[in-house]
């Protein structure tokens, strides 16, 4: 009841001050509805109520506060009862999540500093963090929703020192912990590994078996808090960033381990879910080409990051069994380029590799079976190169009231993303969009996964 309370409150306050030349008031009610493709009588996905309402406060030209609540509803969840398992997680917003944001800015010559509740985006990828790893991710709806909303604010000290013209040094110190999440067992989207874990638990209670969890969480304690640094410069027209941040792996691991027993009926189990610390090396840069050349007019983007430690995987994926974490040196990089061709139609095309260390796990002694890498999504097997492509074409017609997307996402395995849109303009505040979200390939891969789930979507926004 005091999140909704907190929530009239804001909107009140912002209300009483709106009138005030040093106070901007802004938000939107949005309603969300997706309907599964493969059932598409009655099968509804998602019906979603949002409203965000977000101030800003100039207290003076140097002091500036800012806050952003958000809280949303969730229809499907009363309306079908086959979601009704996953409805105490997926109806409504959790915990203190309605609170998106909440910092004080202060500027004086070549400082800003950022305080408070905050999301930090790096990186020029689109649609894939490789260097955004600053903030945990809610993949309660997958990669869908736009970034902004998939990312989970952190309370942290955000520190800016612009030595000169087009450059920044940053350092942040986050002592906040959130763990990335995802959409419960029950819900649309809940990622393989879930299912499958859930399945082997039941299981083996049905046999009488125990399975004992254990959750380690990282301590509160200063040596344990998150450190990020990024310089960021202008070398002509080439922008570039180097970026470094040390913290703990917001997704945690879980290892299986028979704790007595043959593995059948009345074995005892363990699983140790703990989040582990890693360190990411990267760098990304932006080039646009403005002179006359085969080249004029295309704009190059990249990000380079390498994962010193990063917690992978072990196991029998054939069984899905994760047997141990390995901390592996992993790569990830992705080069990406952008230009208008025939006036007014945008072409952005984007290649990018993730590169495990290792194709097999052989310096623990565990058997065969048990040496290869899992995709902690399916865990199914992991390539240790895996490829992924995109392609997007956006236009705009009615004078940029009328705008069509087509994303098409894959990888080298036969699986993918193609995902159809428009944007419609019905007034300066009233949009509306209308799409398709189409999954295949193969079940143990990231969106062969989510085969059994496209949809189609329909999107109603108002802003003031």
């Amino acid at each position: 009841m005091k999140k909704y309370l907190w929530v009239l409150a804001f909107f009140l306050l912002n209300s009483f001050a709106y009138a005030q030349s040093n106070f901007t008031f802004s938000g939107y009610i949005k309603n969300e509805t997706a309907i599964r493709a493969v059932d598409f009588n009655g099968n509804l996905q998602k019906q979603k109520e949002i409203i965000e309402l977000a101030g800003e406060y100039r207290i003076r030209e140097d002091l500036v506060f800012f806050a952003k609540t958000k809280y949303w509803y969730d229809f499907a969840y009363a309306a079908r009862d086959k979601l009704d398992i996953a409805a105490h997680y997926s109806e409504h917003i959790q915990r203190t999540d309605w609170l998106r944001d909440c910092y004080l800015d202060y500027t004086r010559g070549p400082w800003f500093f950022r305080l408070g509740k905050q999301q930090v985006a790096w990186g020029q990828a689109d649609g894939i963090t490789i260097l955004d790893r600053v903030n945990p991710v809610d993949l309660s709806e997958y990669w869908l929703p736009d970034i902004q909303d998939i990312r989970i604010p952190l309370w942290m000290g955000n520190i800016n020192y612009s030595p000169k013209l087009n450059s920044n040094l940053q350092f942040l110190f986050i002592p906040d912990f959130e763990q990335s999440t995802s959409a419960t067992i029950g819900a649309p989207f809940t990622v393989y590994s879930y299912q499958r874990y859930d399945n082997w638990k039941k299981a083996q209670f049905a046999m009488g078996s125990t399975v004992n969890e254990n959750i380690y969480f990282p301590a509160t304690k200063f040596e344990n808090s998150t450190f990020g640094f990024q310089w960021s410069d202008r070398i002509g027209d080439l922008d570039y960033t180097l970026n470094f941040l040390d913290g703990f792996y917001y997704s945690a691991r879980n290892t299986t381990i028979l704790a007595s027993g043959t593995g059948g009926p009345g074995s005892k189990w363990k699983i140790d879910r703990a989040f582990k610390r890693y360190r990411l090396y990267g760098s990304s840069f932006n080039k646009s080409f403005t002179n006359p050349s085969p080249m004029q007019g295309i704009t190059l983007r990249g990000d380079f990051a390498l994962y010193n430690g990063e917690p992978t995987y072990i196991g029998d994926p054939t069984i899905a069994s994760a047997k141990r974490i390995a901390r592996w040196n992993n790569v990830f990089w992705l080069i990406g380029a952008d230009k208008y061709v025939f006036t007014k139609w945008l072409l952005s095309v984007q290649y990018s590799q993730y590169i495990l260390e290792h194709a097999k796990e052989k310096s623990k002694g565990l058997p065969a079976t048990q040496q290869y890498p899992m995709n902690a999504f399916t865990y199914g097997f992991a390539d240790q190169v895996e490829n992924i492509f995109s392609f997007k074409v956006s236009t705009q017609f009615m004078n940029d009231r009328l705008r069509p997307e087509v994303l098409w996402s894959f990888t080298d395995d036969n699986q993918g993303r193609l995902a159809p849109k428009v944007n419609f303009e019905i007034k300066d505040n009233l949009l509306l969009t209308l799409g398709y979200n189409y999954f295949y390939g193969n079940v143990f891969d990231s969106n062969g996964q989510y085969k059994e789930q496209s949809q189609f979507f329909l999107n109603l926004k108002y802003s003031f």
